[in-house]
């Protein structure tokens, strides 16, 4: 099956090694098997292939079209200040005269003064996957490449549209490729096996989630999607609860289908090195240090308000530490925990209260 040059135009993170390659993907078979054909491996030995049959949750066709990603950019040696502390980046993996590429996060960069023909910065990154996994290396500007961000490729969208009607009659809608993000591979939240049901029908599927506070009441769910895909290249299942009116903040809800993923959110805002802010400069805040999972109500979509010019307002922003902007959200971030404590300390009392006095507390007598 003849492909042209032009049409390895996508990476592709190998089932075989966990490794991204440049490919092209064929439909054959009635568009009913999709072929990735891996450039510098001709022979169609090498060939890996999808039938529709091998698919049979909506859970494992996102996790398959996320496997797909525009090719990654090489950085040239004059664009080296394009690669910052925090960035995920494509990199060269080598061992054994081997060189394959696997996602890493800077974890540090050390500059140096050269000219524009020839970079001379080191870079330590923390790889996320692959054979050297949660360790740091050294890098150089060669054996990098950041994230590009596109639209899905018309075959992954019509192979999945396929699956999606063979499964519930139902399709699937283009999605927008991850772009170069920021994380941080600090930290290790606990793990929680617990069941949240906010009212409607409950779905089947695992959910695994975060829960933030002292959110903007007016922020837009569909913002917070788009914030998290770009600094951490996972699209994840945002929202905004509501809140009463005389709360001057809200509470909202990350949700992924891998642990694995939330981890990566969890790192990226929970980094020692920086906060999340609104314009304002209200910070996020965790409201638990732990990961849950268990069964989340999607219906929770039909209680955000709808937002027009949703993303011309409410931006939100990565503040490094040791800026002036982030010592004031450092002190909003210290008043709110300390607000919270307080608060946590009174619910204490009044629970120890009530169980003391069982009958202080009933108004309303049968």
């Amino acid at each position: 099956m003849e492909v042209s040059d032009d049409d390895y135009n996508l990476e592709f993170r190998s089932v075989k090694d966990d490794a991204w390659y440049t490919c092209a993907v064929v439909l054959d078979h009635g568009n009913h098997r999709l072929r990735v054909k891996l450039e510098g491996y001709s022979q169609s030995f090498f060939d890996e292939v999808f039938s529709i049959a091998n698919f049979s949750t909506n859970s494992e066709i996102e996790q398959f079209v996320q496997r797909f990603r525009p090719f990654s950019n090489p950085v040239q040696d004059y664009e080296c200040s394009r690669i910052v502390q925090g960035v995920i980046v494509c990199a060269a993996h080598r061992r054994h005269e081997e060189v394959r590429y696997f996602d890493a996060i800077v974890d540090a960069v050390r500059y140096k003064e050269h000219t524009a023909e020839e970079c001379l910065c080191s870079y330590l990154l923390c790889w996320q996957h692959g054979p050297s996994e949660g360790n740091v290396t050294k890098a150089t500007i060669e054996d990098v490449c950041l994230l590009s961000h596109g639209d899905t490729n018309p075959k992954i969208v019509e192979f999945t549209n396929l699956m999606k009607q063979q499964l519930k009659g139902s399709s699937v809608r283009p999605q927008v490729f991850g772009s170069a993000g920021r994380s941080s591979h600090a930290g290790s939240p606990e793990l929680s096996d617990h069941d949240i049901d906010m009212g409607g029908a409950k779905t089947t599927d695992r959910h695994h989630y975060i829960v933030l506070e002292n959110l903007e009441k007016d922020l837009c769910p569909l913002l917070m999607m788009d914030f998290i895909q770009e600094h951490t290249s996972i699209t994840a299942q945002t929202y905004v609860f509501p809140s009463l009116l005389l709360e001057t903040n809200a509470r909202g809800a990350i949700m992924v289908d891998s642990i694995t993923k939330l981890k990566r959110i969890y790192d990226f805002i929970n980094n020692p090195n920086h906060l999340i802010t609104s314009f304002s400069g209200r910070p996020w805040v965790m409201a638990e240090d732990i990961l849950r999972s268990g069964t989340f109500n999607t219906n929770l979509l039909s209680l955000q308000p709808n937002y027009e010019n949703w993303n011309t307002e409410n931006v939100l922003k990565v503040v490094r530490i040791g800026t002036e902007e982030s010592k004031k959200s450092k002190q909003l971030k210290d008043l709110y925990l300390t607000f919270r404590n307080h608060l946590n300390v009174l619910v204490q009392r009044l629970d120890t209260e009530e169980k003391k006095e069982p009958g202080a507390f009933s108004f309303c007598k049968l």
